[in-house]
């Protein structure tokens, strides 16, 4: 399991929670009833991604899928995006 934390668009702490290498990470915070803004179900692609504070090296930015646009490098989509295994704490800034 690896260590995240999500902050929101201000930088304030929305939680954290250890999660499984090689699984989706919105699927993840969802399933710890963590919000971050998303609407990807409803076609607005972009809406879910986070800016990588700190762990980029650790982080894959796509699953199956390339994203609908290029990605930054302190960039990745929550929707696609996946962490690899590490004892590192990761941080995410939501960016809306």
């Amino acid at each position: 399991m690896v260590p995240l934390r999500i902050e929101n668009a201000k930088w304030e702490y929305i939680g954290e929670l250890e999660v499984q290498a090689g699984k989706v990470l919105l699927s993840q915070l969802e399933a710890a009833n963590i919000e971050i803004p998303n609407a990807c179900r409803a076609g607005m692609c972009a809406a879910c991604m986070c800016h990588i504070v700190s762990g980029s090296e650790f982080i894959k930015k796509d699953t199956r899928w390339e994203p609908a646009f290029p990605l930054g490098d302190d960039e990745v989509m929550t929707c696609i995006g996946w962490v690899l295994d590490t004892d590192e704490t990761i941080i995410l800034r939501t960016m809306y």
